[in-house]
């Protein structure tokens, strides 16, 4: 059996006040000592009952709501892994198409401009040199 604790031992005071009213109220049915008593026992009894069936249906909702909170935090963690994963590769995939055009056509346009630009400064001084006779 395991170690007793929190609600666990409640429920277990609860079941031996229960079974202690519950013989109480026998013996004084049994024994008939004085009605007065015998209804005061049975009130007890009944009281005790009921106190026995709230705590339980408290219980309840508090395991419920335990059950939930750890299904909506398994669920949540699932479907996180689940998403990122596939956005990542989304991502990736679609990145990669894009980087690459996109690099490809930068470096074609820039390598234009800097073979034109070399082009334009090198014109003006090939024309003196080979039209200059004195060089």
């Amino acid at each position: 059996m395991p170690p007793l604790s929190g609600r666990q031992t409640q429920f277990y005071i609860d079941v031996v006040y229960g079974v202690a009213f519950s013989l109480g109220f026998g013996y004084l049915l049994v024994f008939g000592m004085d009605a007065r008593v015998a209804a005061l026992q049975g009130g007890l009894v009944l009281g005790y009952f009921l106190r026995v069936w709230e705590n339980m249906s408290i219980y309840e909702q508090i395991l419920e709501e335990q059950v939930a909170q750890a299904a909506e935090t398994k669920v949540a963690a699932e479907v996180d892994d689940q998403v990122s994963g596939a956005v990542a590769d989304e991502v990736e995939t679609h990145v990669e198409d894009h980087v690459e055009e996109h690099v490809d056509d930068r470096v074609q346009e820039r390598v234009e401009e800097e073979v034109e630009e070399h082009i334009e400064d090198a014109d003006p001084r090939q024309s003196d040199v080979v039209g200059d006779p004195s060089a």
